[in-house]
């Protein structure tokens, strides 16, 4: 009996450890690029721009009172490494 509960802890075990990295292996690696594409779903967003050469994001919004939201989201959204090389700008040349 004893020889069975181990066979099966065992088998349990290997199912759990699978399924995690099965999960981990489905998850999407992450990517500023994708962070800052995703504000066009999301908000009225007229252009974006990732600096080449100036570590800056910059944002134009339609509405000025977007801005905030928009600051928000990217401070929820992107990497603490992001945050510290970037400088992030969200403007409205509109309203």
């Amino acid at each position: 009996m004893d020889v069975k509960r181990k066979f099966g802890a065992l088998i349990l075990t290997s199912v759990i450890v699978m399924s995690v990295v099965f999960w981990y292996a489905q998850q999407k690696p992450y990517s500023t690029e994708q962070v800052i594409d995703s504000l066009w779903d999301k908000y009225e967003v007229q252009s974006t721009q990732i600096g080449d050469t100036d570590p800056v994001i910059s944002i134009d919004v339609y509405d000025k009172n977007d801005i905030p939201e928009v600051e928000k989201y990217l401070k929820a959204k992107l990497s603490e490494d992001d945050l510290e090389h970037y400088e992030i700008e969200v403007f409205s040349r509109w309203s």
